[in-house]
């Protein structure tokens, strides 16, 4: 008898001695939370609210001090009416921090903020139109980070429409 055929009777014999096991049914998700609100109502969530709601709120401020500084920086990357679009983006962006921070409207906030990065970033790092290695990294370094804070705005859009 061959090696082979040794070892395919083998295997028959050892199948038909031993019974099958049952097949392992995969473990159950756990339940969700009783609350909804649960994750919104942790620690790590609160802090990561005002981290992120009031760096941006403490940004707006900055540019509401010195929004004269600003408005000549938005009329150097040909931002469109910076007299008036300058002004009312900041107000803007103070207010989706502070309603992310204190989780009014957050929804509403969240969005807010979104709408503000996804208009102003490609005006104001425009990374792809610098011809000095140092101005395109500086631009691309701000854009890739607005970048980061739109992705983080749209999640808490998520968050707060579960929740509310």
């Amino acid at each position: 008898m061959s090696l082979a055929s040794r070892l395919t009777s083998r295997s028959a014999s050892d199948s038909a001695e031993q019974p099958e096991a049952p097949a392992e049914q995969p473990e159950a998700p756990a339940e969700p939370p009783d609350d909804e609100n649960s994750l919104t109502d942790t620690a790590l969530f609160r802090l990561g609210r005002v981290l992120f709601g009031g760096v941006l709120a403490f940004n707006a401020i900055d540019n509401l001090r010195n929004l004269e500084e600003r408005i000549g920086y938005a009329e150097f990357k040909d931002a469109p009416e910076p007299e008036r679009t300058v002004p009312a983006a900041s107000v803007g962006l103070l207010l989706g921090g502070l309603g992310i921070v204190l989780w009014k409207l957050p929804a509403a906030a969240a969005l807010g903020i979104a709408g503000f990065l996804a208009g102003t970033t490609p005006v104001m790092h425009d990374f792809w139109n610098q011809d000095g290695p140092e101005e395109k990294q500086q631009e691309q370094i701000h854009f890739l980070k607005n970048t980061a804070l739109f992705g983080a705005a749209l999640a808490f859009a998520r968050v707060a429409r579960r929740s509310t």
